[in-house]
């Protein structure tokens, strides 16, 4: 309900009721004062008349006393000769009427389209005056003073408008900020005028919201800043590498991937020389080398572990990859610039562990150490795999075979969805989170291994489009539950997926109020201005925004003051050990509690236990996914 339009109803009301009830005393007033003005002026046009009747006294004739006339009257026939003027002009005649109705004598001056008769009674006869009826008589007076009485009132109520408007208007743009507030909280306070205190104390109050929400956010940002990165360089520190690897294995059956330890010898000869904070621009330099190898879709890690090494996880990369990996980063370290005396060309060791889903973490991580020992036995600057050629015959393809057998399967129609559940924690599904796959011989491919080699062929928007069209004949099989979908970076910013997306927005309207649209955490947060216009079409034709993978890199969460997100949905790596990491609880509390300030969803995933769901509810999330 708009207040303002019942203030204005109800003033425009009460204003009606004023007038009228101004004009209905005007007009009675001027009605009782033009009545006796009427009667004094018949009145004296009756006394008048009796007295020039009397005037004309003659004798009466026996005719008369048998009419039983008044002798003052007996001679009518002067009567008739007799001339009395009228003494107002809404006098139009007279008459002298025998009690038995009979004529005796009378004068007209004029006529009226409303006349009215006035009967006086005398002894023996009665004087009947002939009047304008009082609408006839001062129909004038009361338009003239019906018509002032209406250009006064206009003429308050706009002067009234012209004094209370600028203040009104002030109202009327308050209570559109709070309209537009109430469907997006994100809309800026525009009000700009502080002369009124209601004003300052809503700016104030919505500047505090703001600066809570942004409080909130760093809150959440220094703690997981704190739990998972190295202060120094930014990277995930030797906590936050455990916990993705971990997640990894875990959750996916075809996972494989390498791990190398890459150790810059150099770093620690230049902290015995010269200590740890001389020598803390140049850590921040080298860690700038592998920050580039992030990758959100193959979901890359970059960890410091130690002063002077590094680790870089590498999901679902093949030996010659690897091999390309390790040698870049060889010849990149040997070109680092350092200090005069120091030699950065034989001092990168890098021990390179491949793994398979069917090893733990701790038993990966010995076993890179070991080989990161054995490179720095083998000479300067050397490299060495532990294990290699392990990996399963569907993920040992180039690029140009992975182009080959992508393109054949978008031809051929090889993909389909894979449809996982969310769940409320009451059990019930809140929405299906859809993952591409494709079906290859005897053997069925997740996204995570072929999305990252469909990235370096650029058919990551085919691709996207081609789960936007399976999710819409999913939605028309059940009528229901939403489904997700998940966007990659290269096809929000892809001009022509952009077009695409909104005709095909508009062509199934009715569809896409069940659709969640996906964005990874790491992709919105450096794009966020670059897509969030795109968002905001998809919200207007009713579609519902999900940032999933949040957690895995630690990002700051002021993306969620620029975007419209329905929802969010926890990386695995966080929900999977959420009992044993106290870190993590705390994350997702402090993240919970951003979320719900802006009516924001949190669902966590990687859960297997009744223990973990019970604690998601004391942790007051809405619901959560299992390990697939």
């Amino acid at each position: 309900m708009q207040l303002t339009r019942v203030l204005y109803q109800g003033l425009m009301r009460s204003a009606g009721y004023i007038m009228l009830s101004l004009f209905v005393f005007v007009n009675v007033l001027m009605f009782y004062v033009t009545s006796d003005e009427r009667a004094a002026q018949i009145n004296a046009q009756h006394v008048y008349m009796h007295t020039m009747l009397e005037a004309h006294h003659v004798s009466a004739t026996e005719e008369l006393k048998y009419d039983n006339l008044t002798p003052t009257l007996a001679n009518h026939s002067h009567l008739n000769s007799m001339v009395i003027e009228r003494l107002t002009p809404t006098i139009l005649g007279w008459e002298v009427v025998h009690q038995n109705g009979r004529h005796i004598a009378g004068q007209r001056y004029s006529d009226s389209w409303n006349l009215t008769e006035t009967v006086f009674r005398h002894d023996g006869y009665n004087v009947v005056v002939s009047h304008e009826s009082l609408l006839v008589s001062h129909f004038i007076d009361f338009l003239y003073a019906n018509v002032a009485l209406a250009f006064i009132c206009l003429t308050a109520i706009g002067m009234t408008y012209r004094k209370v408007f600028p203040h009104w208007k002030i109202l009327l743009q308050l209570e559109m900020w709070a309209g537009r507030y109430s469907r997006d909280e994100r809309f800026k306070f525009f009000i700009k005028t502080r002369d009124y205190h209601l004003v300052n104390t809503i700016r104030e109050i919505n500047s505090q919201r703001i600066l809570a929400q942004k409080g909130g956010q760093k809150i959440d940002h220094f703690i997981r800043s704190q739990a998972f990165l190295d202060k120094l360089t930014g990277l995930g520190n030797r906590l936050y590498l455990d916990n993705r690897l971990e997640a990894l294995i875990q959750s996916e059956q075809q996972v494989f991937g390498a791990i190398l330890l890459v150790h810059f010898s150099s770093l620690d000869e230049l902290r015995e020389r010269q200590g740890k904070k001389a020598t803390a621009s140049l850590v921040n330099d080298y860690s700038s080398l592998l920050k580039p190898y992030l990758d959100d879709t193959q979901q890359t890690v970059v960890a410091r572990i130690n002063y002077s090494e590094f680790a870089l996880l590498l999901p679902f990369s093949d030996e010659a990859e690897i091999e390309k990996v390790a040698k870049a980063l060889i010849e990149k370290s040997s070109r680092f610039e350092l200090p005069l005396g120091v030699q950065a060309s034989h001092s990168c060791y890098i021990g390179v562990k491949q793994f398979s889903h069917t090893e733990s973490a701790f038993h990966i991580m010995a076993e890179a150490d070991l080989a990161l020992r054995a490179a720095q036995l083998q000479g300067p600057s050397s490299w060495f795999m532990y294990e290699a050629g392990k990996l399963p015959i569907s993920g040992v393809k180039g690029s140009v075979r992975w182009r080959i057998t992508l393109e054949n399967a978008l031809e051929k129609g090889n993909f389909s969805l894979a449809m996982e559940p969310i769940k409320r924690l009451n059990g019930d599904i809140a929405s299906y989170q859809s993952n591409l796959i494709l079906k290859e011989a005897d053997a069925v491919i997740s996204s995570s291994v072929f999305m990252p080699m469909a990235r370096k062929c650029g058919l990551i928007p085919q691709l996207d489009m081609l789960s936007l069209e399976l999710v819409v004949e999913e939605l028309a099989k059940q009528k229901s539950v939403p489904v997700g979908v998940r966007i990659h970076i290269d096809s929000w910013l892809n001009r022509d997926f952009d077009v695409w997306l909104v005709r095909f927005l508009k062509k199934h309207v009715g569809l896409t109020q069940r659709m969640i649209f996906e964005v990874s955490e790491f992709e919105l947060t450096n794009n966020v201005n670059s897509i969030k216009k795109l968002l905001s079409i998809v919200k207007r034709y009713g579609g519902k925004v999900m940032v999933v993978q949040v957690g895995f890199y630690v990002m700051d969460l002021g993306y969620l003051n620029n975007v419209p997100v329905d929802s969010l949905l926890l990386h695995k790596s966080i929900g999977s050990n959420i009992l044993s990491h106290k870190e993590n609880q705390m994350f997702i509390r402090s993240l919970n509690g951003v979320a719900s300030a802006q009516k924001q969803q949190v669902f966590a995933a990687g859960i297997e236990t009744v223990k973990q769901i019970n604690l998601l509810k004391r942790l007051g999330l809405s619901g959560y996914m299992r390990i697939n």
